[in-house]
């Protein structure tokens, strides 16, 4: 068999010129390619409340932008290996850790898919992209549901029920009329002499026609201390009606801080769009209810119970198709916090802020896909 080879090119660098070349033999198909996209946003961010609050500043914002790249190769028989390097991207500082996005080697074929590496977590997949209109920056939903984003390692941000997790192994089931699930396991490579933490997420999907509906679960083991289990209930549904998606996603996360201590609390989204030609309009309203339980001190933005420890987040949006790839959008969020909640702007937060202050945001933007 004569085989083939692809090549994009050779690595060179010099003062006025970068090349980059990807080159390979194989008597198989592979293909190689490079995505991602820039959102950046011009903001306006303050906090008003207690202690005064916090002075406006203005500021030029990146909103998670992503370059990746992902190999694919058909091994035959309905069945693939690929590989894929995700960055973030600061779009508005020129810095970014390399493959510090979801980043994994894989297999699939009919009967799944088997993901080893780093990776969002399932549970992060019932609500993050397919309820919350905003997904990502300080609009998002995600500064209040899940109590936080991380990427952090098993016992690291124990807070975090929102999490792109290291040393992930990782299922996905094929789509059998409209349903699929997603099963995921971090064991505990941070085992110490008194803690071995480690993680299970699980997701069940069902999206067919105007219908979105998910159910997901996580576990977390030794994150606080010897034998404590912390968990995530989480449930969204989406349907549309012409050209309006309706929206919605509620969580119970529970956590066990301390032997004997335990703090729970409930948190909901309702959430729409509507498209108008080639703009969307967006809509999103979080409330974060009080935290039960009897531990005695605050978990990440929940404050300890038996205190004001509610808050509520409003965004609005509207965003126009310039092209596929090329959207300019504006949006306004703020979130109202309970005396003793300390919820913040998510990704982007407002730097010193005080619990019972309540931070809010204006943004103008781009966002440029390829």
């Amino acid at each position: 068999m004569q085989k083939q080879r692809i090549g994009l090119g050779a690595l060179s660098l010099s003062a006025s010129t970068l090349a980059v070349t990807l080159a390979f033999s194989t008597g198989a198909q592979a293909q190689v390619s490079i995505y991602g996209f820039l959102k950046v946003d011009m903001e306006h961010v303050s906090a008003s409340g207690a202690g005064g609050g916090i002075a406006g500043a203005k500021r030029l914002a990146n909103n998670l932008s992503v370059l990746g790249f992902r190999a694919h190769e058909d091994l035959g028989g309905g069945l693939s290996a690929w590989a894929q390097i995700e960055t973030n991207v600061r779009a508005d500082t020129g810095e970014g850790p390399w493959g510090g996005r979801n980043t994994a080697v894989g297999l699939k074929g009919p009967y799944g898919e088997l993901i080893l590496g780093q990776w969002e977590t399932p549970l992060r997949f019932v609500s993050v992209y397919a309820i919350d209109p905003f997904t990502a920056g300080i609009f998002a939903s995600n500064g209040i549901l899940g109590n936080g984003f991380a990427t952090a390692a098993n016992g690291l941000s124990p807070q975090s029920f929102d999490r792109r997790q290291p040393n992930l192994i990782q299922y996905h089931s094929p789509v059998v009329e409209g349903f699929a699930a997603r099963l995921a396991y971090a064991p505990s490579e941070e085992k110490t002499d008194k803690l071995t933490p480690d993680i299970f997420s699980g997701l069940v999907t069902y999206n067919k026609g105007p219908l979105y509906a998910a159910y997901g679960y996580e576990l977390h083991r030794d994150y606080f201390a010897a034998g404590s289990s912390d968990t995530a209930h989480r449930i969204g549904l989406a349907y549309s009606i012409g050209a309006t998606r309706l929206r919605f996603a509620w969580e119970r996360l529970r956590y066990e801080p301390a032997t004997a201590k335990q703090l729970s609390r409930d948190a909901w989204q309702i959430a729409a769009t509507h498209t108008i030609g080639s703009g969307q309009l967006r809509a999103s309203y979080v409330k974060a209810q009080a935290s039960k339980g009897n531990a005695t001190a605050a978990i990440g933005s929940i404050a300890a119970p038996g205190t004001d420890s509610g808050a509520t987040q409003v965004s609005l949006g509207y965003g126009y198709n310039l092209s596929k790839r090329t959207e300019i959008w504006a949006a306004y969020t703020k979130i109202d916090n309970g005396a003793a909640a300390l919820y913040n702007l998510s990704a982007n937060g407002i730097a010193g802020l005080k619990a019972g202050q309540d931070p809010s945001g204006l943004g103008l933007g781009i966002t440029h896909k390829f």
